[in-house]
């Protein structure tokens, strides 16, 4: 007997915590079909004609992710336009002190060291921006691709991907 495949019908059901799958709730759904790549095709295809809603509910499920995600990236650009728009003005501000002709070279140079300073810290933001955006996307395929991708290997279907020639 391989490593794979092996969870039972009943162990399955005690890590659900369910006394059958026709008590699967929404929330035990993720669980249950994390475990799916693991189970007896025979005991996946048992489950889930017990439990009709499956594909409704991932869908459900799914939607809600994807909310979720969206919630995060709207928050996390307005975040990061906060931060720009601060350090524009203190950039603004460092200007127009270099305008001043009564500027030595010693405050001329520190000022514009300061619009460095201020310039790096945005450079940061956005790499920083820029990588959250792209654990999320990570993150968001991941579960889509673990889900998708169990159901179908427990199902008997072909995952094949076919891309259009034109992109």
């Amino acid at each position: 007997m391989t490593m794979s495949k092996t969870i039972t019908e009943q162990k399955v059901l005690n890590k659900l915590d369910i006394p059958d799958f026709r008590h699967m709730t929404k929330d035990k759904v993720m669980s249950f079909a994390s475990m799916l790549p693991d189970m007896d095709p025979e005991v996946a295809k048992k489950a889930l004609e017990q439990f009709p809603e499956f594909a409704k509910t991932i869908l459900e499920i799914t939607k809600n992710y994807k909310e979720t995600l969206e919630k995060g990236l709207e928050e996390n650009a307005a975040s990061t336009k906060v931060c720009y728009n601060a350090c524009n003005a203190i950039i603004e501000s460092l200007q127009k002190l270099l305008e001043k002709e009564d500027l030595s070279y010693e405050e001329r140079k520190d000022i514009t060291d300061k619009m460095i300073e201020v310039s790096k810290m945005m450079s940061d933001k956005d790499s920083e921006n820029k990588n959250f955006t792209l654990k999320v996307l990570a993150i968001a395929g991941l579960a889509t691709a673990v889900v998708s991708g169990g159901v179908v290997a427990v199902l008997g279907g072909k995952t094949n991907i076919n891309l259009p020639k034109k992109i």
